[in-house]
């Protein structure tokens, strides 16, 4: 006998959708009919739960005006508050583009800036290795921003996740501002 052969896709991808943009009230899931986190928010904190597991929550984002925010993981370290830029710390690659160093108790790993909606995620040591990607997803229409798991990226999901969401939450306070600042209502 041969060797036997494994009928798994390694390369096989999931897209995790927001009920809606706003991070008020939303809704992340694979599948319309299962709600895998909820997000909660009001204007000092964001809280991410799980959707299937009543009372667990998974990390809060807490909005300070002056200083950076901070993000806790109540499950992990005691629930201590660990700053954004810290644990997403901005960087430079090599190659000159931007990006974000994320720090896990998996190790590092690195979200590059593709362009403006296409980030692509991989471990610092191996940037070829992309465990996940946030792009415009076609299958919904109008597209719509989704995060894209490999399946190696399944230990990872709740940190990818809240990076998610932080990243997200980045660019609609940037955005805010920019309409405020122009005149346009919010």
């Amino acid at each position: 006998m041969d060797s036997l052969v494994t009928l798994v896709n390694p390369a096989s991808q999931t897209p995790y959708f927001l009920s809606n943009t706003r991070l008020k009230d939303a809704v992340i899931y694979a599948r319309p009919d299962v709600p895998l986190y909820k997000v909660t928010s009001d204007s000092k904190q964001i809280q991410i739960s799980d959707g299937c597991t009543p009372g667990r929550v998974i990390a809060v984002l807490h909005r300070r005006e002056l200083l950076p925010d901070t993000v806790s993981f109540p499950g992990r370290i005691g629930g201590t508050r660990i700053s954004v830029q810290k644990w997403l710390r901005r960087t430079k690659l090599p190659d000159g583009s931007s990006a974000y160093v994320m720090e896990t108790s998996y190790g590092r790993y690195i979200w590059k800036v593709v362009s403006g909606h296409h980030h692509e995620i991989f471990p610092d040591y191996d940037p070829d290795g992309v465990i996940a990607s946030v792009h415009l997803h076609q299958t919904l229409s109008p597209a719509q921003p989704a995060l894209v798991l490999h399946s190696r990226a399944e230990p990872l999901r709740d940190d990818l996740v809240v990076a998610y969401l932080i990243q997200m939450n980045k660019v609609m306070t940037e955005d805010r501002a920019l309409n405020l600042f122009a005149g346009f209502p919010c």
